[in-house]
């Protein structure tokens, strides 16, 4: 898979690792690239235009790997248009918390209703991070496409190691076992 389709087409599927790093570079770039490129243009009108073009360009990128990573777990792409919802979401929920202390008046039940959003939110947000970044890709091919981990599309050999050291009680079954 070449790196423009990685980035930019949301069929297919990636593994764990090439999914954390493609987030760790727009975190980067996010962070270190994107508050200083207004500094290379002559008109605000041009700096704003860019940013704006970036930001987009980056939302897709995080969209079309998300949907990519789902795929690897057997879930549908459409899930990645929820967990951008979800992250958006935190975005200003998280502003309101930091209005909250720097002095902004409010009530003691949206306070309430603040708190309780907000472990919901984190609950989510912890659930989405084990999803995407922790637990294992469907073993082989499935309705997404050809297994990521292994080292030839479709072949009959696997690359992975052999799982002879893990123990029975950690391995899904789908038959029966043998004794």
């Amino acid at each position: 898979m070449n790196f423009v389709r990685i980035l930019f087409s949301f069929r297919g599927r990636i593994g764990r690792a090439r999914y954390l790093a493609v987030q760790l570079l727009l975190i980067a770039f996010w962070l270190f690239v994107l508050p200083r490129l207004p500094l290379y243009f002559s008109s605000e009108d041009q700096a704003l235009f860019f940013c704006a073009m970036t930001v987009i360009a980056m939302i897709w990128i995080n969209a079309a790997t998300t949907a990519k990573r789902l795929h690897d777990r057997n879930r549908s792409g459409w899930w990645a248009v929820a967990i951008l919802a979800v992250n958006r979401l935190s975005y200003v929920y998280y502003g309101m918390m930091l209005g909250l202390s720097f002095g902004v008046d409010i009530s003691i039940a949206k306070e309430l209703l603040l708190a309780l959003s907000a472990c919901a939110l984190s609950l989510l947000q912890m659930w989405i991070i084990i999803e995407l970044f922790f637990l294992i890709g469907t073993d082989g091919k499935n309705r997404f496409g050809s297994d990521p981990t292994r080292g030839a599309p479709d072949s009959p050999t696997d690359s992975r190691p052999q799982q002879d050291r893990v123990p029975d009680f950690l391995l899904r079954r789908t038959a029966p076992a043998h004794s």
